[in-house]
């Protein structure tokens, strides 16, 4: 049975990217919501024109049509494989994307408040959607990073189309609260479809306070990768600060990368601006064995960028240490 939910897979590389602004991966995407509906409006408004029978049908279907160029997911490329005669087993899955899934409506100030702080925060041009639904990309085989799931049909379709068998969250509760979100009901969730759900709470908007939770967040990620059971989703409240910082981190940490290329590599598929710095104190704080040693904040601007293979060791056993903490 098909579940009543709207969505669109946006391959990254189909967003418009920005000309201007601090970082090279903003896109249009999140400032144009207007436009996107209205491009969605305008092919219903075809469709009915060309088959008036469409009408019947559109006004019973749970989900819209996905707007051209936007492959459909779940239920809108069910209906469509329908139509042209073609079956779930020959769809071709795509390695990396954007996933949306439309909620019930936030006030629009809620969201102006929140992207007015992030940016102010955070000084980078990003904003986050909630009423657009939750969002996230595919950073490898085993990791996925994205917004906060909103409802138990978000863990459905984690569980169901992404194979997700644990989720880090970031969030800490006056987040949950905020949105409105049932959050229970989709603990619940995870629990009768067999997701060990993880928490490990980070003030938002904070550096100091991601620096001081990211190693405990890394260790959980890293548990979670080794135990093989299927991929991991990590996410905050957009999707934009927190998550993308600790599976920065992971890479870093553990998958032998400096930081300039675990940064661009996660950012290349979900554009965002988390803070490097947060990530190179981390490191500062993990790598560091004398306790008399000058204070990260007297460092060089770049320093902790990279890290010997000694101290590689020295950080992946730490942060090992903490998984029960």
């Amino acid at each position: 049975m098909e579940r009543g939910r709207s969505r669109w897979w946006v391959s990254p590389g189909s967003r418009s990217r920005a000309k201007s602004g601090r970082n090279p991966h903003h896109h249009h995407h999140h400032h144009r919501p207007v436009s996107f509906l209205l491009a969605s409006l305008s092919r219903i408004v075809a469709l009915v024109h060309q088959h008036p029978a469409n009408m019947a049908a559109m006004a019973t279907a749970p989900c819209f049509p996905a707007t051209p160029g936007l492959p459909a997911r779940g239920a809108v490329a069910a209906r469509s494989r329908m139509a042209a005669g073609g079956s779930r087993s020959q769809r071709r899955r795509s390695s990396s994307g954007v996933f949306l899934c439309r909620s019930s409506t936030t006030g629009s100030s809620r969201m102006e408040d929140y992207n007015t702080a992030m940016k102010r925060m955070m000084r980078n041009p990003y904003e986050y959607h909630h009423d657009l639904g939750m969002n996230y990309a595919i950073i490898s085989d085993s990791l996925i990073v994205g917004s906060q799931p909103q409802k138990p049909e978000d863990i459905d379709h984690l569980k169901d189309e992404e194979k997700v068998a644990f989720i880090l969250c970031l969030q800490q509760d006056k987040d949950i609260e905020y949105w409105g979100i049932d959050f229970q009901t989709v603990v619940n969730r995870c629990k009768e479809l067999g997701i060990k759900h993880i928490r490990r709470p980070a003030v938002d908007f904070d550096p100091d306070s991601l620096r001081t939770q990211l190693p405990k967040a890394v260790a959980s990620l890293e548990w979670a990768i080794s135990e093989g059971k299927g991929r991991v989703y990590v996410h905050c409240t957009a999707g934009l600060g927190r998550a993308p910082a600790v599976a920065i981190a992971y890479m870093f940490w553990f998958e032998n990368m400096n930081l300039k290329t675990a940064y661009e590599k996660l950012t290349s598929k979900r554009p965002c601006g988390p803070n490097k710095r947060a990530i190179r104190a981390a490191t500062y704080d993990l790598a560091k064995n004398d306790p008399h040693k000058e204070s990260f904040d007297s460092l060089p601007e770049h320093a902790f960028e990279g890290i010997a293979d000694s101290e590689r060791r020295l950080i992946q056993e730490r942060v090992c240490a903490l998984r029960e903490a």
